[in-house]
């Protein structure tokens, strides 16, 4: 008698069928998506990756004391939101900070991009949870993002070469420009959890905001302590006037990041 609990062996005539059968399923499926997007019932769902050739770096600044109260005025934030200090690393106390990020990122959006993001929470959000906001965006190629609609391409560079990670944001005296040298080994550091979990809503400085999800590259990332001596920085940049002059932390990625991203989530 017949074990119909057995497999059957697929034949190449059924591996046909099965793939032309997925083909037209799921390219009606994702046309219905398109529709339901297009008409507002339905979110976009955008994949890219952090990659980690060249390794995304961090440059974590302590804003200024006396710039704390007035910041989020002086650049136009909308009232509803506040500065928030959060926790770096998993060994900090709560302070205030701006972060400087450069990576490579592949996927719908390619190229090498640079951010600065400071830490706030939205009022309105009864969670008060900490979440980035980005203050400022470049990117190497034309990009897209809510405050400015379309980002002209700008100088950013950010390569390794060897033991050595050049960046360079903007162009003469205005520009970011760190070299770091790394050594033959550098400590291992773990962010704190309230740093990976502000990544689940990012805030641009209008207020709208990306919802992000996010993989384990993220949530349990594998990044390196860079040491001041090991970084020589040059930061002309506007936002140099509201942070320390020293890098509280310079972080170095270990590993890529997959995201998958509702942009511009809070329009609808």
């Amino acid at each position: 008698m017949e074990n119909s609990v057995l497999t059957k062996k697929l034949s190449r005539f059924g591996r046909l069928g099965r793939s032309i059968i997925k083909r037209f399923i799921y390219s009606q499926m994702t046309i219905f998506s398109g529709l339901k997007i297009a008409f507002g019932k339905d979110q976009p769902l955008v994949q890219f990756t952090v990659e980690n050739d060249p390794p995304s770096i961090y440059w974590v600044y302590r804003i200024k004391s006396s710039e704390i109260d007035n910041l989020l005025q002086k650049l136009g934030v909308p009232s509803n939101f506040s500065l928030s200090p959060i926790k770096c690393l998993n060994t900090d106390e709560p302070s205030y900070f701006l972060a400087v990020n450069a990576y490579r990122v592949s996927g719908l959006v390619k190229g090498i991009r640079a951010e600065w993001s400071i830490f706030v929470k939205d009022n309105k959000d009864l969670t008060n949870t900490p979440r980035y906001m980005i203050v400022d965006a470049k990117s190497s190629n034309t990009s897209m993002d809510p405050v400015d609609v379309i980002t002209k391409a700008s100088k950013v560079i950010h390569k390794r070469d060897g033991n050595v990670i050049h960046t360079e944001i903007g162009e003469g005296d205005k520009a970011f420009v760190s070299t770091i040298t790394l050594p033959d080994s550098l400590p291992s550091v773990h962010s704190s959890a309230e740093w990976v979990s502000a990544n689940d809503y990012i805030y641009w400085s209008n207020g709208i905001c990306d919802r992000t999800f996010y993989n384990a590259g993220l949530a349990d990332t594998k990044q390196s302590l860079v040491s001041n001596k090991n970084a020589v920085i040059k930061d002309g940049t506007f936002w140099a006037q509201f942070v320390e002059p020293e890098a509280v932390y310079v972080l170095k990625l270990n590993n890529a990041i997959e995201f998958v991203v509702t942009p511009w989530h809070s329009v609808g």
